[in-house]
């Protein structure tokens, strides 16, 4: 049996047998929403990290993948579509497909800045048509009252999840495919320099709208899914706090890698699902993490992953521990200070007149004297200093042992 082999196994039956494990009702619903997420942000990296094309429309197919999948849980709740559960994804596939369709037939002629600008607008637009399209635009749905699938009625939120599961694995196979098709590496090319791809006889523009293309369609297969797994689906999901989510994703995960979306999925649903349970601020989180991400990881998770992989694998990995140490005790200390003020920031903006006792991480604060100020800002500034100090020393441990590796002798 081969490793990619095993891999697959390992994976398989981790994802059956992770509800069981973690035994509790709330990770449930947490595992649908990172699998939707997942194959929401696969979808837009074809776009993205394999065409180079920035988006700002997947919400839409998203969105119209979800309404497709909500209008036809209702014709099969009538009983006069007797279409189970397990099929209405495909659906939200053709609706995706065909927005995807629509819209690619003229966005696909520009790049850059110009396309970027139109898929904006064109969010805005989809929204105001909810206007003459208002029944279409989702609503409510009961997901137990289409035919039951070999006795499934997808009541629970456990049966759904393998549902998720099953359509994910559907739509990485297919996207990773695509990935390894001609037309998806003629997507790479186009990427990377569009005019040599032109020039050697390929349309640029025809293979930019594959990409559209089969992205909506997968988009539609998410969208499709939230609706199953919420059994509603608003307005809201065209918007631009969608369109923003699954960008964030991708960025953080590493738009260069196939696996760095799955990994930005994940990172950014359970950020969203466990700090809102904590902070009011947990927005502002997110965007620090994101912003942080870019400055000191470019290429995102999945390539600060695959950075390191050469050192690891030659032995070279010890040399990185002290500097490594060093500049994440920098960045523990930084993300206390920083967290602490930023809390208190807020508690002080939201509480009532005389309240200031505030509880942070088991602790009582009382934010009218000056001491928990000065000590989150002495975090801050010596976290900051270390880091500035440590990181540097890092990157050039790490670019020595790459040339190490390099030139052994």
């Amino acid at each position: 049996m081969t490793l990619k082999k095993a891999a697959w196994i390992v994976g398989l039956s981790g994802l059956v047998i992770l509800p069981l494990v973690l035994g509790n009702p709330v990770a449930v619903p947490i595992l649908n929403q990172i699998g939707i997420a997942i194959i929401f942000a696969l979808s837009y990296n074809m776009v993205l990290g394999q065409t180079g094309l920035l988006s700002f429309a997947h919400a839409v197919f998203f969105g119209f993948g979800g309404f497709a999948a909500v209008n036809v849980l209702r014709l099969a709740s009538a009983d006069g579509f007797p279409v189970p559960v397990p099929f209405v994804p495909l659906f939200g596939a053709a609706c995706g497909l065909a927005m995807a369709i629509l819209l690619g037939s003229f966005t696909s002629k520009r790049v850059g800045m110009a396309f970027a600008m139109i898929t904006m607008c064109l969010v805005e637009l989809v929204i105001a048509s909810a206007i003459l399209f208002g029944r279409f635009y989702g609503g409510s749905i009961d997901r137990t009252l289409p035919p039951e699938f070999l006795g499934i009625d997808f009541q629970s939120d456990i049966s759904v999840y393998y549902l998720i599961v099953f359509w994910m694995l559907i739509s990485i196979l297919g996207m990773a495919a695509y990935a390894r098709s001609p037309l998806g590496r003629m997507a790479n090319a186009v990427r990377d320099n569009a005019a040599r791809a032109e020039f050697i006889g390929y349309n640029t523009r025809v293979v930019r709208f594959a990409a559209l293309s089969v992205s909506g369609m997968f988009a539609g297969i998410a969208g499709s899914l939230f609706a199953i797994a919420y059994e509603f689906v608003g307005g809201e999901v065209i918007s631009m706090s969608t369109s923003s989510n699954v960008i964030i994703m991708a960025y953080i995960g590493g738009i260069g890698h196939f696996a760095g979306p799955i990994l930005g999925a994940i990172l950014l649903t359970l950020l969203q699902t466990t700090l809102s349970n904590y902070t009011e601020i947990w927005g502002l989180y997110v965007g620090l993490v994101f912003l942080a991400t870019v400055m000191l990881a470019p290429k995102g998770l999945a390539g600060a992953i695959a950075a390191h992989l050469p050192v690891m694998q030659n032995g070279h990995w010890r040399e990185l521990r002290y500097p490594y140490a060093i500049s994440l005790a920098g960045g523990i200390i930084l993300a206390i200070g920083a967290i602490g003020l930023l809390e208190m920031f807020s508690f002080r903006n939201e509480a009532g007149v005389g309240v200031s006792e505030m509880a942070l991480a088991g602790l009582t604060i009382d934010t009218a004297t000056p001491w928990p100020w000065f000590g989150f800002g002495l975090a801050v500034v010596s976290g900051g200093l270390i880091l500035r100090r440590a990181v540097p020393v890092a990157r050039a441990t790490w670019f020595q042992a790459m040339e190490i590796r390099r030139n052994p002798d």
